[in-house]
């Protein structure tokens, strides 16, 4: 058989298999035995100079990525931190991290609510110092290179919306230390949405009803330079399936369908995202 037979019959054989594949058909399958803890939620991190995915030595160096820019660490996405990324807002939780000092090996050791903290803090088991919360040491002391630190941290349950198919999924961007102001910003910016109804009232909708672009700005202090987010709402949702799948993810968030692992994070909440 000549080479342009061969050729042609191959061309001929893939055409039976494309069309044979029914995607849509088989939609779902292969998933029917995996529950909400076969799944990591991925994190939307903003790179800093120090984030292994930018540093060439850390082994860890992605393509491409520079500081500045938003990673998304399941797939590998980047996003370019100048264009942005466009996001719903699909639920918010405040949380405290307790993390152990490097010294000591470092590592998540576990998660609190505020009212944890504060009752925490009237007992004494956290300290304040130089506006950090610590653990004490068994001597009842503070050290910053070996005692345990409580960063406190915003979580913005959010969809990415790729911006050139269309297309959602789910992310989990945490902010704290410095961020924590430009949390505040986008929960205020949020609340201050109103629409009328159909009596013409005002009402503030769902967070899940609105678009949100976050960029990135350079910052600093006397303390050094990095990477901060900025948010900017871009308008309400206007496609029945984003809206459905962002309803969706808050009723998981809210009924404790959704697990994070913290210590999967690529900038570790704060421990090393360098603001």
């Amino acid at each position: 058989m000549s080479k342009k037979e061969l050729a042609k019959v191959e061309e001929t054989n893939t055409a039976l298999v494309v069309a044979d594949m029914d995607f849509a058909a088989d939609a779902g399958a292969g998933m029917e035995n995996a529950g909400q803890e076969s799944f990591a939620i991925p994190f939307l991190s903003l790179l800093q100079k120090g984030s292994p995915q930018v540093d060439e030595a850390s082994g860890a160096a992605l393509e491409g990525a520079k500081a500045g820019m938003f990673f998304e660490n399941v797939t590998g996405r980047l996003f370019s931190g100048k264009d942005g990324v466009i996001i719903v807002p699909c639920s918010y939780r405040r949380e405290f991290l307790r993390w152990g000092a490097r010294a000591n090996g470092g590592g998540l050791r576990g998660v609190y609510s505020p009212e944890e903290v504060a009752d925490m803090r009237t007992k004494g088991q956290v300290v304040e110092l130089d506006g950090r919360l610590y653990a004490p040491e068994p001597d009842k002391s503070i050290n910053p290179e070996k005692s345990d630190r409580f960063n406190d941290t915003r979580n913005h349950y959010v969809l990415i919306i790729d911006q050139e198919s269309g297309a959602w999924s789910e992310a989990l961007l945490s902010l704290t230390s410095t961020q924590i102001k430009k949390s505040k910003m986008l929960m205020s910016a949020l609340a201050s949405v109103k629409l009328k109804n159909s009596g013409g009232q005002l009402y503030t909708p769902p967070t899940f009803a609105n678009f949100v672009r976050v960029t990135s700005a350079g910052e600093s202090n006397d303390k050094g330079t990095w990477f901060g987010v900025k948010f900017e709402l871009a308008g309400q949702v206007d496609r029945s399936e984003v809206y459905a799948a962002a309803k969706a993810f808050h009723s998981s968030i809210a009924k404790g369908g959704v697990q994070v692992k913290y210590e999967e994070n690529p900038s570790e909440v704060g421990e090393a995202s360098g603001f």
